[in-house]
């Protein structure tokens, strides 16, 4: 035979239920969360370690250079424009990129790096001899470093 359960029970064990589920989900959201969410921190040096490598290719960029400037000697194979300013217009894409996720680099030192860019860019079009061109892609790599907040 069945017993009866007055509606008052019903309720109330129903409020129950839903409680406890909603805490279940509460505590698999929060553990969740806190597992597959990025910290400031990784983010901070996620950006640092890209700035890093933005530096590595602007200083890589005095092979390409020294190559452009024997071609230009001799003839044939990759340009100044082809082999150093394609690569800087990508630098620069990355720069954009990177400022963009890093909210704490302020318009005053945004606008610092992407000079840092445009002085190895003016030395590229300018045909400064390769020692120069080395010498303002490190000043701009050691900028970059700086800039980002890279001190490995």
């Amino acid at each position: 035979m069945a017993m009866y359960t007055p509606l008052s029970t019903r309720r109330r064990n129903a409020a129950l239920v839903a409680i406890a589920t909603l805490l279940a989900g509460l505590i698999v959201g929060f553990v969740v969360g806190r597992s597959s969410g990025t910290t400031p921190s990784a983010a901070a040096a996620d950006v640092r370690s890209r700035g890093d490598e933005l530096a590595t290719h602007i200083q890589a960029l005095t092979i390409e250079y020294d190559q452009a400037i024997g071609v230009d000697r001799t003839g044939g194979g990759d340009t100044i424009e082809g082999g150093v300013i394609a690569a800087l217009d990508l630098v620069d894409s990355d720069l954009d990129r990177l400022i963009a996720d890093a909210p704490w680099i302020g318009k005053g030192l945004a606008d610092s790096l992407h000079a840092s860019s445009a002085a190895v860019r003016r030395a590229a079009t300018d045909k400064v001899t390769a020692d120069q061109f080395a010498q303002i892609a490190a000043t701009a790599a050691a900028s970059l470093r700086t800039g980002f907040g890279f001190d490995g």
